[in-house]
């Protein structure tokens, strides 16, 4: 049985970390991102950057509840991106989730993946596709970090 978990018992996703893509495409989590119990998360790819999203069920709603301000053709168009684009997954006991294979496939993700922490999220990438990424997006980081006065 699938628990759902409280959002304040939600982890913090800090940090980056390397792991390696286990049978059943299956990869474990570190272990200060995993919950108590079993958990149901969502993944969805972020197409613009290679990667995928894993969320939370609270993030899930929150995006959601937020589509209820657009006008309704837009909510509808965007309900159905969401409905067939999310993939619910469960991430066990163990801090382990498989990704769907049709985002192994996508993403051309094997052998090993970066997790990447986005606080109430995660993300995971096909290891050369981070790299890259990661150095695009260092001027943007720094200037927001300066901003933010850290």
């Amino acid at each position: 049985m699938v628990t759902l978990h409280s959002p304040t018992l939600s982890p913090k996703f800090t940090g980056e970390f390397r792991h390696k893509v286990e049978g059943k495409a299956r990869i474990t989590i570190p272990a200060k991102w995993r919950f108590e119990e079993e958990v149901e998360m969502f993944m969805i790819i972020r197409g613009e950057q290679r990667c995928v999203s894993v969320l939370t069920r609270e993030s899930v709603e929150a995006t959601t509840a937020e589509l209820e301000e657009l006008p309704a053709e837009e909510r509808t168009e965007m309900n159905d991106l969401l409905g067939n684009s999310l993939r619910q997954v469960t991430l066990d006991k163990g801090g382990r989730v498989s990704i769907p294979e049709e985002f192994l496939r996508e993403l051309n993700i094997v052998g090993e993946v970066m997790l990447s922490g986005a606080v109430k999220s995660f993300t995971i990438w096909n290891v050369a596709d981070f790299e890259t990424n990661k150095a695009s997006v260092a001027p943007r980081k720094a200037a927001l970090l300066r901003r933010l006065g850290l």
